[in-house]
């Protein structure tokens, strides 16, 4: 074995009308929404739900909105310019009224937001189709703009969500961007950065040490852009919605063109909740121990039960130059566990994160998930699980899908193991 190291827009001129069934395009008679005076249409917002409520555990129930507003162009009302969907949480604490009111009031309003904004981007959408009919080899596809969220985590101290937001206009390739909302569970109050730590020069001075530390880190060669030199403190710490707590820590997000490109896309900093030194002990997480690592990134964990810390690094390393066949790498306290990972055939390593976990609380093991993706295929993705002791690695079996920090492992009845949700439902991909 080898030994490494590891704008302002306008929005005149398009007229409005719900996504669905044929009767939503405008009719003869317009009806004009009471809000506005601009626009006229013949469909609603009203928001239709999209799931059962949820119980996510600590009295805390999620019910799945949608919304889908779309808009037609005013010269030719058969031709639908833009297409918006927008899917946010509804959230009740019991007992709690006060705290969730002013949750939903704040997801509300970020909802708002995408949604004028889409209004406003239509008649960009408008312009673009009239210019099309003035040209006969000229063909137009109308905008798509959607709006989505994923709970990051859901406990009585907090709630964190992150919500993305994907546009297409045209061109060779859409934008998306993706950030953090996070609330006090019991006040329902938004917390902001400053919020986290008593002593926030001092926290906000360890955030930047550790952020800086990572993006210095060879893993992220590949994603930060060295021509414009960007500044993290500025790009990430000064930014209200760069961040997210949830089972692992808390995380950083780049979109595409804060530190990178666009062929970069987002990545993620990652800062584990041992090494978040002055957070406030209400917003520290008490479940079982489960850590997300950036792929290239070390992490230190007890792995067997010794009393020392094993030093681990996951990372994808790029054949010929090239991430298009990249190849994974496992390195455990210097060793290189490799050929081991070369045996399962990981097509798609390109993974967002690794992770440790702890499967089973009851022992003193913490183990390894590697996931292997599968964009053109998602139902073939799946996670690998691997424990290390005495020097050895030992492969424990995979699960359909790709594990997540929203997630639990466990063994089944069988023996075999399954992915469960937070709180331990069997997980369907």
């Amino acid at each position: 074995m080898k030994k490494r190291h590891c704008a302002v827009l306008l929005a005149f001129g398009i007229l409005w009308a719900g996504c669905g069934a044929k009767e939503a395009l405008p009719s003869a008679e317009w009806e004009k929404p009471e809000t506005e005076t601009v626009l006229a249409g013949t469909g609603t917002e009203e928001a239709e739900s999209l799931s059962a409520v949820r119980d996510a555990g600590y009295g805390i129930s999620i019910t799945g909105q949608k919304k889908s507003p779309c808009y037609y162009s005013k010269k030719d009302p058969s031709v639908l310019v833009l297409e918006a969907s927008a899917a946010y949480p509804k959230i009740e604490i019991e007992g709690n009224a006060a705290a969730s009111d002013k949750i939903n009031a704040v997801i509300s309003s970020e909802l708002d937001t995408f949604l004028n904004f889409e209004k406003e981007n239509a008649s960009n959408a408008e312009e673009e189709y009239l210019t099309s009919l003035d040209f006969s080899d000229a063909s137009f596809t109308a905008y798509r703009a959607d709006f989505s969220y994923l709970l990051k985590r859901c406990d009585d101290s907090i709630i964190s969500i992150v919500f993305s937001q994907d546009d297409f206009t045209g061109g060779a390739h859409g934008s998306h961007w993706s950030y953090g909302v996070t609330f006090d569970t019991a006040t329902g109050e938004r917390i902001y950065l400053e919020n986290l730590g008593a002593d926030y020069t001092a926290f906000r001075q360890m955030l930047s040490d550790n952020l800086n530390a990572q993006a210095n880190l060879p893993a992220y060669e590949n994603f930060i852009s060295t021509d414009t030199s960007p500044d993290i403190n500025t790009a990430l710490l000064s930014n209200s919605t760069s961040w997210y707590l949830d089972r692992s820590g808390l995380t950083f997000i780049s979109n595409p063109y804060v530190l990178g490109s666009y062929a970069a896309g987002m990545f993620e900093f990652n800062i584990p909740y041992k090494d978040l030194d002055g957070l406030k002990d209400s917003y520290a997480y008490k479940g079982s121990y489960i850590c997300k690592i950036f792929p290239g990134v070390p992490a230190q964990r007890d792995l067997c039960g010794s009393g020392t810390d094993d030093e681990i690094c996951y990372s994808i390393l790029p054949k010929e130059d090239s991430l298009e066949n990249a190849v994974p790498s496992l390195i455990i306290n210097g060793t290189d566990f490799s050929e081991e990972l070369s045996e399962l055939r990981l097509s798609h390593p390109q993974t967002g994160a690794y992770f440790l976990v702890d499967i089973d609380p009851a022992d003193s093991l913490t183990e390894i998930a590697i996931s292997n993706e599968n964009p053109e295929h998602p139902s073939e993705a799946c996670t690998h699980f691997f424990r290390y002791e005495k020097d050895r690695l030992t492969y424990l079996g995979n699960t359909s899908g790709i594990f997540s920090e929203d997630m639990q492992v466990r063994y089944n009845s069988n023996g075999n193991l399954i992915l469960l949700d937070r709180n331990g439902a069997p997980f369907t991909p």
